[in-house]
């Protein structure tokens, strides 16, 4: 317990579930920190006979010394006859023909700011909270930056939107974080909790999505260059980084993504267990499944490791191996294989989409991947025409003998009756 001030409140931080901070000075008087990050003045008394919490207003909208003033008003008894405290300057601006009127919201360049400071920063992962800075840099602030919240209109949405027609995934991207930027400032106090918001209207442009993987003869293929780049010598055309080769070769066989390999470490390496153990990824924590070939591979690799480099794969120079000199290797590698249109994360696809096909439950696949949703693990299912074509003629097969109709097919399947 602690006395509540502004810099309390401030360095608050938000958990799993929500939590309270009593203030020691007030008996009663207390912050509340939703996992959302809103926080929350109130004040426990007693009605009746009965705990209740009174709320007090957003931290938002209030110093911490004039809401234990209005803590003050309703622990006395007296708060009906006093007018709650006027909401902080800062967080709204008045109208620029009239300095008396009414508090508006916040420009949307001046929540963007806060937007910015106390989300993305917090709790976006650095390479999405970059494309985050860059829509809002781009596109969001040039087309609504003066604009206050509570007046973007649908049709401004929609205007914009409109004008990123030739970059669909772009233009639904930026219009995926206007919609949380307007979900933030309800939740924070920036616009009433039933504000509606101008991008309910507004129609995401259909993606199209992007489908490639590996069939068996071509998995062949990209292991005969590997094996053949391991053994031309360095300095030769040809030659392939063991490192490299072992990337490639993780990626295929546990369907990790490029930089959860790139960042292993032997301490997440568990073969007792037979798993890894990934302290962080783009889900956050997760332990990895990995086959006896995985291990089997590990075991191989270990015979290079060095007591001075933490990393399962290292550089030259005994660096992590970055991400740009694994895509420029894997463009040479692909080129030789015959796999011109194959990119890095598709390897990750075709393992997904060849446990499908051997019969693996699919949410056994979605915890192999790590994915958050089964929805994601739907989208890389892919069955060959192969197996396609087997369960088409075992279905006829099904319904034609139900018939007790004879049957001869012919030779490209379709059956011809007698």
């Amino acid at each position: 317990m602690a006395v509540l001030n502004d810099t309390t409140v401030r360095r608050a931080r938000p958990r799993a579930t929500k939590y309270e901070i009593t203030c020691a000075a007030v008996r009663g008087f207390a912050l509340r920190v939703l996992p959302s990050g809103r926080k929350v003045y109130l004040v426990r008394t007693r009605r009746d006979g009965r705990d209740v919490r009174v709320s007090i207003g957003p931290a938002d909208a209030m110093s911490c010394d004039q809401a234990r003033v209005r803590a003050l008003q309703l622990l006395a008894g007296d708060a009906p006859h006093t007018p709650p405290p006027a909401p902080r300057a800062p967080l709204h601006e008045p109208s620029p023909s009239s300095p008396q009127a009414a508090p508006r919201a916040p420009t949307f360049a001046a929540f963007a700011r806060r937007y910015e400071r106390d989300h993305v920063a917090r709790s976006v992962k650095p390479r999405t909270a970059a494309r985050y800075r860059q829509q809002l840099r781009m596109y969001l602030l040039p087309a609504l930056g003066d604009t206050p919240l509570d007046a973007i209109t649908p049709a401004a949405v929609e205007a914009l939107h409109a004008s990123m027609a030739a970059t669909p995934f772009g233009a639904n991207n930026a219009l995926r974080i206007l919609r949380h930027m307007f979900t933030k400032a309800c939740d924070w106090g920036a616009l009433p909790a039933h504000h509606p918001a101008p991008t309910r209207t507004v129609r995401m442009y259909r993606e199209r999505t992007r489908e490639r993987f590996l069939s068996p003869e071509e998995r062949a293929r990209l292991e005969a260059v590997l094996r053949q780049g391991e053994e031309t010598p360095p300095g030769r055309d040809g030659c392939i980084r063991w490192s490299t080769a072992a990337a490639i070769r993780l990626l295929s066989l546990t369907g990790m993504r490029r930089n959860e390999v790139l960042d292993l470490t032997w301490a997440m390496v568990d073969a007792r267990h037979r798993c890894l153990r990934l302290p962080d990824s783009k889900t956050g924590q997760k332990v990895v499944p990995i086959s006896s070939h995985v291990l089997a591979l590990l075991d191989a690799l270990r015979s290079r490791a060095r007591p001075d480099i933490p990393w399962v794969l290292y550089s030259r120079t005994g660096t992590r191996v970055h991400e740009a000199s694994l895509g420029r290797a894997w463009s040479t590698i692909r080129g030789r294989a015959g796999l011109a249109d194959v990119r890095l994360h598709d390897l990750r696809h075709s393992a997904a989409s060849d446990a499908l096909m051997s019969g693996v439950p699919i949410e056994v696949v979605r915890k192999i991947l790590g994915h958050a949703s089964i929805q994601t693990t739907a989208r890389y299912a892919h069955l060959s025409d192969r197996v396609v074509q087997a369960a088409v003629e075992s279905m006829g097969d099904s319904i034609v003998a139900a018939q007790g109709v004879p049957v001869v097919k012919a030779r490209r399947g379709r059956p011809k009756r007698r």
